[in-house]
């Protein structure tokens, strides 16, 4: 069956407010859907489980080639279930790891990814991962770039640069991922989610689209973790939803570092209207 629905982007970008706002809508609840309990309506494509499933081994036991060769199967197995749709978040880059693909097109639905600006996503990134926001330029514009497994539950995730990441996804033709930029999901909701919907073949029911998206806005978010934490926060972060500002790189890093990220990712960032007119950054 071709039902996965990929949920992708370069991590901290918006990945998981997508999530819970899709999740409320499918719901269609009358109170928050909580936000631990996400795990249950989405696979996370770095999970260990099915890996260790079917290969009758434990994660600790197995090297990155075999996972690697494993990944099309897990896929497979995942579009095997009954269901219409199954959503997946991934933040790997579409890439070939020698035999097999990160991301297997011929069981996929649909997809969506998420762009944000690199500044933002690397103070909020360097945040969640207590690094320094200044090392996380350095891992922006590194091919080598990747979230290691830790051999127990979950698996590795390759990155890449980011422009090299973002273009992975937005340029398959087979993928054909609808595209929105973080930034405009936050200055529209309503017309952004409202193309997600449409584009996991739904229809938009007006009161169901305002009411999903009100139960997933960063106040709610931020209430529910205050309230009973999130099992996906980092250890190295005091609290995983922490507004979600637009802007935060411009006043985080020096003029230099600006000027590199914008001369290492230009094509990108020009592209997706990051950009002005001079060539300078601007936020929305």
């Amino acid at each position: 069956m071709s039902n996965l629905v990929w949920l992708a982007s370069f991590p901290k970008s918006g990945n998981t407010w997508l999530r819970l706002f899709v999740a409320n809508y499918l719901m269609n609840v009358k109170e928050p859907f909580p936000i631990n309990k996400a795990h249950l309506l989405t696979f996370g494509d770095m999970m260990g489980m099915p890996y260790e499933k079917l290969s009758g081994k434990p994660l600790s036991a197995l090297d990155d080639d075999t996972i690697d060769a494993l990944r099309p199967r897990v896929h497979r197995a995942l579009a095997a279930q009954k269901a219409d749709v199954m959503l997946v978040k991934t933040h790997q880059a579409v890439i070939q790891r020698k035999s097999a693909w990160t991301v297997t097109a011929d069981v996929t639905k649909a997809s969506i990814y998420v762009i944000r600006n690199p500044l933002d996503v690397a103070v909020s990134y360097a945040h969640h991962y207590g690094r320094n926001p200044s090392e996380i330029i350095e891992a922006l514009d590194s091919r080598w770039h990747k979230l290691p497994g830790d051999k127990k539950t979950i698996v590795t995730q390759y990155l890449g640069r980011w422009s090299d990441h973002v273009l992975s996804w937005v340029d398959d033709q087979e993928l054909a991922a609808l595209v929105l930029r973080y930034e405009d999901m936050k200055r529209d909701p309503h017309q952004e989610f409202a193309k997600a919907i449409r584009h996991l073949g739904m229809e938009v029911e007006e009161e169901r689209l305002d009411r999903a998206i009100r139960f997933s806005s960063f106040d709610e978010l931020s209430r529910q973790e205050e309230s009973s934490g999130f099992i996906e926060r980092s250890k190295n972060a005091e609290r995983f939803f922490r507004g979600g500002r637009v802007g935060d790189g411009l006043a985080c890093f020096t003029d230099a570092e600006i000027q590199r990220v914008i001369d290492d990712h230009r094509e990108v960032l020009t592209r997706f209207e990051y950009l002005d007119d001079s060539g300078r950054l601007k936020l929305l």
